[in-house]
């Protein structure tokens, strides 16, 4: 029997039983849209989970601290102090694209006629790219920039206050840094009265003018209230803080942030940031930096421990989903069996005019796979209406939603291409091992047995 004649026999004895059929496809359409949906929903989980940790920080960013240093690391060996030599040596690391030291400060800030506290962080300029900071005015920093050059974050603005109001007055939500003339003074009664009773600064300095060359957008990281500037630049700004303090001897000077051990003297860094290549580089590059004696943080921490208390329910779901389509397949195996049944007498004759087994086989397969292929595509646009529902009315099934800057676009269920193509595949396939039994069936008959059959 030539192929197409079996392929239009097996349309043809599925039509003979429409409502039956269409039963059975409606079956199988549910099925595949029930599992579909449910893995949909555990992909969304997991997608939400990345779209959130972005907020908080790039999750191919490591962030090291020496908060161990002079002790001992795992292996009994002593813990190096964090200096420009074993941040070049993070950065020769397998899978990682970049390092910088981070050097802090805290500083005064004045933009016109606003001043406020300034948090200072300073990074090699070649890497700013690599961090992926987002800017949403200007530029980034370059490696030509070595000057008084800083990128600043879009709340750094809130810090600011007009001093000479005689009642509080924050700096205007429209302010625009990159506008406005923009100093900083390691003085921190600059730009302002001292309280009274307050001692004035015995040693003055000049304010330094510095270039607001970008606006990092927020983005709930710790650059929304951060001035980025250039790494040689912060120092030397470190180092005239250092001068100014020990001759004012605490008059005017800024409290310690994070741990006055933020230098860049012999004792190294207090902090370092390691940029990963590939995601699933980071716990590796983690474990070897931290063997090195270092404390480790990404926000991939997190997100581990967010699929870990999320398993339990995406295999629930997964397992209501794969419990409705061995429903579904069992729905084929009866119609095929159903049909053998009605069809004994057929079969019989089909065997005496010279079908051969093949033949047979391939007929019940064929009627199974036309089921499990209509099944299986109109499950797939089943799932599609599903997931726009879930979506349109914010269903949400466990998903652990965390701040976020914006918390809207969350998705409660997500089906990417490869899900519907899986899902149309995997309709089909069960389908046909579902025919595979009533296909040997209908097989080993006798011929006789089904001629005498009425």
């Amino acid at each position: 029997m030539r192929f197409f004649d079996t392929l239009s026999l097996s349309i043809k004895n599925l039509w003979r039983r429409k409502l039956r059929t269409i039963l059975t496809i409606v079956g199988v359409m549910i099925g595949t849209s029930a599992i579909i949906v449910m893995i949909s929903l555990g992909l969304a989980m997991n997608k939400n989970f990345m779209e959130q940790l972005s907020q908080m920080g790039n999750i191919m960013q490591i962030q090291v601290y020496n908060y161990n240093q002079g002790g001992m690391t795992p292996d009994g060996k002593k813990i190096e102090p964090l200096t420009d030599a074993k941040i070049a040596e993070f950065a020769r690391m397998d899978g990682v694209e970049g390092a910088t030291p981070v050097l802090e400060l805290n500083l005064k800030m004045m933009a016109g006629k606003y001043v406020g506290w300034a948090y200072i962080l300073g990074i090699d300029p070649d890497v700013f790219e690599m961090l992926d900071i987002p800017v949403s005015e200007g530029r980034g920093l370059t490696s030509e920039d070595t000057g008084d050059q800083m990128v600043v974050g879009e709340s750094i603005k809130y810090n600011l206050y007009n001093p000479r109001s005689s009642r509080w007055e924050p700096a205007p939500e429209d302010l625009n840094l990159m506008e406005e003339k923009v100093t900083i003074s390691w003085d921190m009664n600059y730009g302002e009265k001292p309280f009274p009773g307050e001692t004035k600064s015995r040693k003055k300095v000049k304010p330094v003018n510095v270039e607001v060359v970008g606006i990092v957008s927020q983005s709930g990281s710790q650059y929304d209230y951060a001035v980025i500037m250039p790494l040689e630049t912060v120092k030397k700004y470190k180092k005239e803080q250092d001068k100014f303090n020990q001759g004012n001897e605490g008059i005017g000077t800024a409290p310690a942030r994070g741990g006055s051990r933020s230098s860049s003297g012999n004792d190294g860094y207090y902090q370092a940031i390691v940029k990963v290549k590939d995601i699933d580089s980071v716990e590796e590059v983690m474990e070897q930096i931290r063997n090195m004696g270092y404390e480790v943080y990404s926000p991939i921490q997190i997100l581990d421990s967010m699929k870990e208390q999320s398993a339990g329910l995406r295999q629930i779901l997964g397992g209501i989903g794969i419990t409705a389509f061995i429903i579904a397949a069992i729905g084929i195996a009866n119609t095929m069996y159903m049909s053998i049944y009605e069809r004994t007498r057929e079969i019989g004759i089909i065997k005496v005019i010279g079908a051969r087994l093949g033949d047979i086989r391939r007929i019940f397969l064929m009627e199974a796979g036309w089921i499990g292929f209509f099944g299986g595509v109109l499950g797939v646009g089943m799932s599609l209406l599903a997931s726009m529902a879930l979506n349109k009315f914010n269903i949400n099934i466990g998903g652990q939603i965390m701040w976020m800057p914006q918390e809207t676009g969350l998705q409660s269920s997500y089906i990417p291409p490869w899900l519907m193509l899986a899902g149309a595949g995997f309709s089909f396939l069960a389908s046909l091992l579902a025919g595979l039994l009533p296909a040997r069936r209908a097989m080993k008959l006798s011929v006789m047995q089904a001629l005498r059959q009425e």
